[in-house]
């Protein structure tokens, strides 16, 4: 994906994220506004535990056509495939 698609993706898709009331999201990210996992690619600097994964619900999914979870870990939809 080029950068300017990636950037505009980001845009356009953050104010629909849904990361911030994760179970498995953390004061770390929240203090990095880390959002937008599955465009951005997995947290580099947190530490955390999975405690419940909610994007499958995410909106930013089923515009993405999205099918994984747990990209704060795993990363971007593109480095899991």
């Amino acid at each position: 994906m080029k950068d300017d698609d990636r950037k505009k993706i980001i845009d356009e898709n953050k104010k629909k994220c849904v990361c911030e009331p994760c179970p498995s999201y953390t004061e770390c990210m929240r203090a990095g506004n880390e959002l937008l996992f599955c465009v951005t690619g997995k947290s580099a600097d947190c530490i955390f535990e999975k405690k419940g994964c909610i994007c499958p619900a995410c909106p930013v999914t089923s515009i993405l056509g999205l099918k994984k979870a747990y990209y704060c870990i795993r990363g971007s939809a593109g480095e899991q495939k």
